[in-house]
């Protein structure tokens, strides 16, 4: 009974997760299209080939593995119970704190410009490791530790991307 269970669990999980990612691999797809080609482009040099090839891939393996996960559409009354004790959960809540954190640091601290100062890459990502490592260490762990890891991959990061592998930072 608890094997079927866990079966059965299994194949809600990979159904509702293949449905999500299955619009997010049509939307990727239908922006694959919008990418303007340059006048001179034949369909096969176009920028937007390799777009529409992973999207396309991406769709159309999405769509099998819903269909092999069919079953798994069905939710039951325990399953919503269940649902919505994990929307109140705190595992639920640290979810949404390290989303919202990341959403931070990509759209507001690697944009932050204030008059002709713009908060520079490794300082952001220090900004961003700290406060995530902070909230997130387990009792007992020294900030010291916390700000030293922080400085020390911010640092490494930064100087390996722009000196090692010469990708501009934002």
């Amino acid at each position: 009974m608890h094997e079927n269970n866990e079966k059965r669990r299994e194949q809600q999980l990979n159904f509702w997760g293949a449905l999500a990612m299955s619009v997010f691999a049509a939307v990727y797809l239908i922006a694959a299209f919008l990418i303007q080609n340059i006048s001179t482009a034949q369909w096969y040099d176009s920028p937007s080939l390799f777009p529409k090839v992973i999207g396309f891939l991406l769709l159309v393996w999405l769509l099998i593995y819903l269909w092999q996960n069919r079953s798994g559409w069905q939710i039951a009354p325990a399953d919503i119970a269940a649902i919505k004790a994990y929307f109140k959960s705190s595992a639920f809540l640290r979810l949404v704190i390290s989303v919202a954190s990341l959403a931070i640091y990509v759209f507001v601290l690697l944009g932050l410009q204030i008059g002709p100062f713009r908060l520079p890459y490794e300082a952001a990502t220090f900004l961003y490791l700290f406060g995530t490592m902070t909230y997130f260490r387990p009792r007992g762990f020294a900030i010291w530790k916390i700000v030293l890891i922080s400085a020390a991959l911010s640092f490494v990061i930064g100087y390996g991307f722009s000196n090692f592998a010469k990708i501009p930072l934002p």
